[in-house]
């Protein structure tokens, strides 16, 4: 009987512990989204002239690393690689510079998503309504973005508007599918505890 309540007590104080933890969390999660927006729009207010020496930049890091590393020789970047240009571009001869901006815009794209989702997870604790932010959002942003580069002397394009939304995509079902396993690791786990408490009792 005392070993019960002290089960019921162990739980009710990882209850708690869980709702300060998810307090905690969401003000991570929104503090990443924010300075993740702020990150886009300042790289979406770039001149032309800086962007291209900033994706000259990284294509002269990417280089220096292959030197040591020589990942481009290997079979699975280089498949990656002529995938992405194809869903992309819809050609494989595309410049290496232009390969690295649009997969910066899919990465930060993804990193918003994936953050979004997982803060109105944790919020609302609805899927439907985590999907339908975590998506809908970046790809407002997206479109805001490329209105906000003629601003800059720079043109916007649906093409990239579909890049972000892909990595949107790939963003919140990575979140979703990362929680899920969370989800089942951790009911397994306390459904043994449970299991092992009981047959003690």
């Amino acid at each position: 009987m005392h070993m019960a309540r002290g089960v019921v007590i162990e739980l009710r104080r990882e209850n708690i512990g869980n709702k300060r933890y998810v307090k905690v969390l969401m003000v991570v999660l929104g503090v990443i989204v924010t300075l993740l927006v702020i990150a886009i729009m300042f790289f979406s207010s770039k001149s032309p002239s800086d962007s291209s020496m900033q994706s000259s930049y990284a294509y002269r890091v990417l280089k220096k690393i292959d030197q040591v590393l020589d990942f481009s020789n290997l079979p699975i970047f280089q498949k990656v690689e002529r995938q992405l240009k194809m869903w992309w571009f819809k050609t494989e001869y595309v410049p290496a510079e232009m390969l690295i901006r649009k997969t910066a815009h899919f990465s930060l794209y993804f990193l918003l998503a994936f953050f979004v989702t997982g803060f109105v997870q944790f919020w609302k604790k609805d899927v439907i309504v985590s999907i339908f932010v975590g998506i809908g959002l970046p790809n407002l942003i997206a479109v805001f973005d490329e209105y906000n580069q003629l601003y800059y002397n720079r043109g916007s394009s649906l093409n990239d508007v579909m890049i972000d939304l892909s990595g949107a995509v790939c963003g919140t079902l990575s979140f979703l599918l990362i929680f899920l396993m969370t989800f089942l690791i951790r009911k397994f786990i306390v459904s043994r505890f449970k299991e092992r408490h009981s047959t003690d009792v």
